[in-house]
């Protein structure tokens, strides 16, 4: 049963690929010409991050409503609305996640063995662990542009 159980965990674990593969924070990079620029990115829920271009900038991949100030003294300063959306590796959950469907048919239809029916079920588990793991560490997103480069004008 211990077994049974750390494996359990195991799957649980690796399921949640975004968060293992992306982790749960973003570098924006940044540059400006001319460098040497202030670069602030803010988002809602008070999440503020700032840099001196070329910077890398990180921030929270749950941060929603950001938003980049690029400005240097004597120039316009430039903002730019950042968009959040999934990252392909928190569609890699469904991979496992299908095994769930799979196992409830075969256990029905009384096909394949109850080894195979056992690992089919706890990778279905694995897998919807994975997305809620993925959405609540905000590891399910990325940002984007997440490489800006910004040409400041003048005032």
């Amino acid at each position: 049963m211990k077994r049974f159980l750390a494996f359990l965990m195991t799957a649980a674990l690796l399921s949640s690929c975004a968060t293992i593969t992306r982790g749960t924070n973003e570098v924006i990079s940044v540059d400006s010409n001319p460098s040497g620029a202030e670069a602030t990115i803010k988002c809602a829920n008070n999440v503020t991050a700032s840099g001196t271009t070329p910077a890398r900038i990180t921030i929270p991949r749950k941060a929603d409503g950001c938003f980049l100030d690029v400005s240097k003294s004597g120039m316009k300063t430039q903002r730019l609305s950042m968009e959040r959306g999934f990252n392909g590796s928190f569609w890699a959950n469904f991979i496992p996640a299908s095994g769930l469907p799979i196992a409830i048919i075969t256990a029905f239809t009384g096909t394949g063995s109850d080894a195979a029916l056992n690992t089919v079920s706890i990778a279905g588990v694995a897998g919807g662990i994975g997305f809620l793991v993925d959405r609540f560490t905000g590891a399910m997103y990325d940002h984007n542009p997440n490489v800006i480069k910004v040409t400041l004008q003048p005032q």
